[in-house]
């Protein structure tokens, strides 16, 4: 029998991120089952609770009946080999630590990026000096040594938590994000004499909407349009910002796309963009939107960063650019708009990255592996 995972908490089960661990696991042999109960109802459920760092009533109400609904579920849950807190468990794993503790099994925690970080630094939901940053902090901090096993999304970020809680090295695991299936190459658009930029998001600050705007201001005269799809804490701002620079080469696409029309979207475009703020946050992460385009063979251009120099070569796979740079951002793209036959071997390299490391099984390998190295030396414990 191959090793038994319990994929446990409130995480969201059609999050890339858990999607992706999950397929990933079971394809390197795991049997994966799931204990799960609902907490946030989406996204933006998730940011207005965060907002100020007040901790609701009818908050803790629903999360008191969702840690019932899992203590009910785990008493009667078939044995497994070790448990998985799921992202985001940073409040999971404390009840977590003790179930696994009287099963005596090994526990690990996605933690994939800092919520201090996200809530406090990036999206500014919290002041940084206020008690609600502190205590996210030592929530963050002690989460993170509860476990056997932290696993997070680059070795950039894995460096960061080392420095800036003081973990070891040894008990945290990089497993890229990767590209879900459901992102396959498909026939090429129709030729145009405009470059099809698409942008895709949520309109977080680390994405640098403004950047690719002010990049739009000066592509003016370049056959080059660029697609925004997606929505999210900076979208209203950035509406405003694009009526002021009078843009008539950025379409406004849908808010929000089931994946099948995502990628419908994807596989009309000819360049896809990544990341370009000026935030360490940005100078770690490689966001989900990069392994998608690379998985779909599209060329892809976003900020030159340790994070993105991980994975990604300059001029190879990708073209890299500086951060907060709307001029790099705009010769980048006029340089692909005249010159086509780069746009197809960007693409064809990004792909064959895709399917040389960033599959599901793929990610996932070296995770399977110190699974089966915790399990092992429990059982010889």
């Amino acid at each position: 029998m191959g090793m038994r995972v319990l994929y446990w908490g409130t995480y969201d089960s059609e999050y890339v991120r858990n999607r992706v661990v999950i397929e990933g696991l079971r394809q390197n042999g795991a049997t994966v089952r799931e204990c799960r109960a609902a907490l946030w109802r989406n996204t933006a459920d998730k940011v207005a609770n965060a907002r100020g760092g007040r901790l609701r009533p009818r908050l803790l109400l629903r999360m008191i009946w969702a840690y019932a609904q899992l203590l009910a579920r785990s008493l009667f849950a078939r044995d497994y080999d070790v448990m998985v807190v799921g992202y985001a468990g940073h409040l999971d794993i404390y009840p977590a630590r003790v179930l696994a503790w009287v099963r005596r099994k090994p526990l690990v925690l996605d933690a994939y990026l800092s919520l201090h970080e996200t809530i406090v630094e990036d999206r500014q939901l919290v002041r940084a000096n206020s008690l609600a940053a502190k205590l996210i902090f030592a929530v963050e901090h002690c989460a993170c040594r509860l476990p056997d096993l932290v696993l997070l999304d680059t070795q950039a970020d894995v460096d960061y938590f080392v420095a800036k809680y003081g973990l070891d090295s040894s008990r945290l695991l990089r497993v890229f994000v990767g590209a879900e299936r459901a992102y396959q190459p498909a026939p090429a658009p129709p030729p145009s004499e405009r470059l099809r930029v698409l942008y895709l998001g949520k309109f977080i600050p680390l994405h640098g909407l403004e950047h690719i705007l002010r990049a739009a201001a000066l592509l003016r005269d370049a056959p080059v349009t660029i697609q925004l799809i997606g929505d999210g804490q900076t979208y209203e701002a950035m509406r405003e910002l694009a009526e002021s620079l009078q843009l008539s080469n950025v379409v406004w696409g849908a808010r929000w796309l089931e994946p099948e029309a995502l990628a419908g979207e994807i596989a009309q475009s000819d360049v896809c963009l990544g990341v370009f703020a000026a935030s360490p946050k940005t100078a770690r992460v490689i966001p989900t939107k990069v392994f998608t385009a690379l998985a779909m063979g599209k060329a892809l251009v976003t900020a030159d960063t340790p994070g993105a120099r991980e994975l990604l070569t300059d001029g190879k796979d990708a073209l890299l650019c500086p951060v907060a740079n709307p001029e790099a951002l705009a010769a980048a793209l006029r340089r692909l708009a005249e010159d086509r036959p780069l746009v197809a071997a960007l693409g064809a390299n990004g792909l064959q990255l895709s399917r040389q490391r960033l599959t599901t099984q793929a990610v996932t390998q070296e995770l399977y592996q110190r699974l089966l190295d915790l399990v092992s030396r429990r059982k010889r414990g």
